[in-house]
């Protein structure tokens, strides 16, 4: 009884453990099928605008340059700092001396002939220290590099920052036109039941066929709207996936409208006379002109160098009063007396240069001031502006419903629907077409006063930041 109880059992657990095994299998199968078919299809990833931004700055190349270039203007500097420091350089000679001396007049001279006899070896070493002591033009040219780190430093943030504010552009873009799709998608569908519905009418003898002829050629030019929506939808796919690094196939949600903070337009002038990049690359550009000035004035200043080294040589046998090892140490001082005209017209050439970049700073902040104002009243004008085209795109979308149940009850004719249709057409693209301005101008002034800037510092993905 016992036995046959526990061949039970044991059958019990054989079958829960088959049972367990095959949920496993499957579940493996299914697993590895699925991975299999995500692999083949492709999954389709969706970027957000914040994703977008990182995307771009770890993968865009002309930052990658960028930042190439900021490396080094910084290897400048640290070449400016060692100008200062010692030249240590050690010299090592090895020498084997022979001298030829006469062969001695006895006859066992011929087999002891000191000739080719006599070998010095002689070994000698050096270390020098060539160290500068004043020298005025180091400042300037560690001032002139510094400048240059500082100014490429900006670059690089400028371009950095520029690069945010393209794929801001283009993703807004991206979005306008899959706005632009589905309007133009509805817009065939509204030809397409017009036509279908010509074509009713036209066969009861309720309508001519001049009407289905208008209707067909409003289809058409529907239909060939759509296409070229879509066109334009893959050029800017393509431009914004060639600034993030990637491949075309992504997609891209709608995130909330460019914001801008209500402030006075005062203080709109005074961020961007803070944070726009030209104006600060042209004040990098005229310290540089000054540093420049400065390092060709310092030609003239005498430069003092200590100079020492210690000497040893391993035989004496050329110098039989003298000590084999022996120390130098002095100064040499370097003063030029004449060059020319080379220095006066490199310093005037400098100056001007200078002021050069000081009347440029000047023009821009001007230029500066005109744009932010410009734009500043063109984000306003254009937020109205999208206002009434919202309300003429409803007007015009009930106009045509209308004109379309009246064309149905036979009061109105097919050529009042394909101008109400052409006109909700207008409308729609009127409206779309506003919108991408008004974030194409909000994103240009917020790109004058710096906020992309400020955007690449809080992404924390940039070292250079």
């Amino acid at each position: 009884m016992k036995n046959k109880i526990f061949s039970i059992d044991l059958i019990v657990l054989v079958f829960i453990l088959s049972l367990l095994f095959s949920l496993y299998f499957i579940n493996f199968y299914v697993r590895s099928a699925y991975s299999f078919y995500a692999k083949s299809v492709g999954v389709v990833r969706v970027i957000t605008l914040n994703e977008a931004y990182i995307l771009a700055a770890r993968h865009n190349d002309t930052i990658k340059a960028a930042k190439e270039s900021y490396y080094q203007s910084a290897l400048l500097k640290w070449s400016a700092i060692g100008t200062v420091l010692p030249d240590i350089s050690l010299k090592y000679t090895d020498q084997r001396i022979h001298v030829n001396s006469a062969p001695a007049p006895s006859q066992s001279a011929l087999f002891t002939s000191n000739i080719f006899s006599f070998f010095f070896p002689n070994y000698e070493y050096s270390f020098t220290l060539n160290e500068p002591i004043l020298n005025i033009g180091v400042i300037p040219a560690y001032m002139s590099a510094l400048n240059t780190e500082k100014s490429t430093k900006m670059s690089l943030n400028n371009i950095s920052a520029g690069t945010l504010y393209n794929v801001a552009v283009d993703y807004y873009t991206v979005l306008n036109d899959l706005s632009l799709i589905k309007a133009d998608a509805k817009t065939l569908n509204e030809a397409n039941s017009h036509l279908e519905l010509t074509k009713a009418k036209l066969k009861a003898g309720l309508a001519i066929i001049t009407d289905l002829l208008q209707a067909k050629s409003q289809f058409y030019a529907a239909k060939q709207k759509l296409i070229s929506s879509k066109n334009l939808f893959k050029a800017a796919k393509a431009n914004l996936a060639a600034l993030l690094g990637i491949s075309r196939h992504f997609k891209v949600i709608k995130p909330s409208e460019p914001v801008l903070k209500e402030a006075s337009l005062r203080k709109y002038i005074i961020l961007a006379y803070k944070n726009n990049p030209n104006l600060k690359s042209l004040k990098f550009a005229q310290k540089s002109a000054e540093y420049e000035t400065g390092f060709y004035e310092s030609q003239y200043i005498p430069k003092v160098n200590l100079l020492a080294s210690y000497n040893a040589l391993s035989n004496d046998h050329f110098i039989p009063q003298g000590s084999t090892n022996y120390w130098t140490a002095g100064a040499t001082l370097t003063m030029p007396l004449f060059q020319g005209a080379n220095r006066i017209i490199s310093i005037e050439k400098t100056r001007s240069e200078a002021n050069q970049a000081m009347y440029n700073t000047i023009q821009e902040k001007r230029n500066l001031k005109a744009k932010v104002i410009s734009m500043f009243y063109n984000v306003r004008s254009l937020k109205s502006e999208i206002g009434a085209l919202r309300h003429e795109e409803r007007f015009a979308s009930k106009n045509y419903m209308l004109v379309e149940e009246e064309f149905k009850a036979g009061v109105a004719t097919s050529v009042d629907v394909v101008t109400a249709l052409a006109e909700l057409i207008r409308a729609r693209h009127n409206l779309l077409s506003a919108e991408l301005n008004y974030y194409e101008s909000a994103l240009d002034l917020k790109r004058l006063i710096g906020s992309f800037k400020r955007k690449l510092i809080s992404l924390t993905v940039d070292k250079f930041n």
